[in-house]
């Protein structure tokens, strides 16, 4: 398990690639639950009723799952879907967990306008770490250069946000 984690900090930090996951079936659905838990988690325990929670983390991961085979099929490379989902989700799971606390703090401070500056930037800055890193994922998977990687990490989120957004808005669930 620690040889797992070491590779997806790797990934993470930008020191590997989707090509140095491996091609296995096991690992990938490991990764796509815990994926999925860690994301239903942050939902959670940040105030989301539960099983809103988990429609929601259900739906990104099939944002996920879906939009990375498509651009991969697109680009004439489905044969490299597995190894980058799995890189895409264990990554994902790593950056949400991070996350978590950065979120907790800023729901704490909430309405405190100087106490929200620094877990503000924490998050904006997690936030540009996660674009940095799928579009380093994607650029390997792809077989594209970095400015064209984090082009479609910004798509990908963008795209992610406005399906999350239309399908969960408050003026929806009304």
């Amino acid at each position: 398990m620690a040889v797992l984690l070491n590779l997806f900090l790797d990934i993470s930090l930008l020191r590997k690639g989707p090509q140095d996951v491996p091609a296995s079936e096991v690992l990938l659905r490991l990764t796509l639950v815990a994926y999925l838990l860690s994301g239903w988690l942050v939902l959670w325990l940040l105030g989301g009723p539960f099983f809103s929670a988990l429609l929601q983390a259900l739906v990104d991961l099939g944002l996920l799952s879906g939009l990375s085979y498509v651009l991969l099929f697109l680009a004439g490379y489905p044969e490299r879907y597995p190894q980058t989902l799995t890189a895409l989700a264990g990554t994902g799971t790593l950056l949400g967990l991070v996350g978590l606390p950065i979120l907790a703090w800023l729901q704490r401070v909430e309405g405190m306008r100087e106490a929200m500056a620094l877990p503000s930037l924490f998050y904006l800055l997690l936030l540009v770490w996660n674009v940095a890193l799928i579009g380093h994922i994607l650029r390997h998977a792809l077989s594209c250069p970095p400015w064209r990687g984090v082009a479609y990490a910004l798509g990908y989120l963008l795209i992610t946000m406005m399906v999350m957004g239309w399908l969960f808005s408050p003026a929806m669930s009304g």
